[in-house]
């Protein structure tokens, strides 16, 4: 009776760190589908999980790198920045998030999800919205409930920025998704390889590595170090 107890306590305990980075990109519009997606498509949920911490590196903690969970790593500590910068340089793909973190995963397959948002807002909804999902028990696992929306298109625009900024304007005059594009898979995945999630209209990059937090920095005082001690302060001795 008691061996299922121990093998449950045995997979709590094995916690190990990992750096997890992503890449997600859209598909251009000039990229054939033959798929059918439907046309202002109905409200949809999905989990909702944390959001990375922001790191700035002039009034962050560096250390708090190399040993804190969940903080959006800058770009120096990112492993997959050749291949964002291919997806950047070819015509069909518009890259919409890059980001990497640290965190710990056990072995009790528990589902722990990230919030993901990409790209402009509009109605209250941006371009890319949605979670990624990760897990580990026998295998590790990545879990994607991703949501590109589509929106009213402006005809007159005569750039992306002016779009932007028109979108942002008025988003109030048109509340609606004309479409969306869901990207939902359980994937298993093996760690240090690159996983490549592919859709009609998204690319899900991500590539999940066994990592060693850093020892925190302590700041001690010797303790030979001389101390001024002020004479004419008053005794509190007995």
């Amino acid at each position: 009776m008691l061996q299922p107890t121990l093998a449950l306590a045995a997979d709590d305990k094995d916690e190990t760190w990992y750096q997890i980075e992503i890449i997600i990109a859209k598909r251009g519009d000039k990229v054939p589908t033959l798929e059918a997606f439907p046309f202002q498509p109905a409200p949809i949920s999905w989990h909702h999980g944390r959001t990375l911490a922001h790191f700035d590196p002039e009034v962050s903690d560096r250390n708090e790198l190399e040993n804190v969970e969940f903080i959006a790593l800058p770009a120096d500590q990112r492993i997959l920045n050749n291949e964002v910068q291919t997806l950047a340089n070819h015509e069909d793909y518009e890259v919409l998030v890059h980001q990497s973190w640290r965190q710990i995963l056990k072995g009790n397959k528990a589902i722990h999800w990230i919030d993901i948002k990409g790209d402009y807002t509009w109605a209250g909804h941006q371009q890319l919205e949605g979670s990624l999902g990760f897990s580990k028990g026998r295998y590790l696992h990545i879990h994607s409930e991703l949501h590109l929306n589509q929106f009213p298109t402006i005809e007159s625009a005569s750039s992306r920025h002016t779009k932007q900024k028109f979108l942002s304007d008025r988003q109030s005059l048109v509340p609606i998704i004309e479409t969306r594009y869901s990207l939902i898979q359980r994937r298993k995945m093996r760690s240090k390889e690159l996983h490549y999630l592919d859709h009609p209209k998204l690319v899900l990059l991500v590539k999940v590595i066994p990592y060693t937090p850093a020892e925190p920095i302590l700041e001690a005082i010797p303790a030979d170090e001389p101390k001024l001690v002020d004479l004419t302060a008053p005794s509190t001795a007995e």
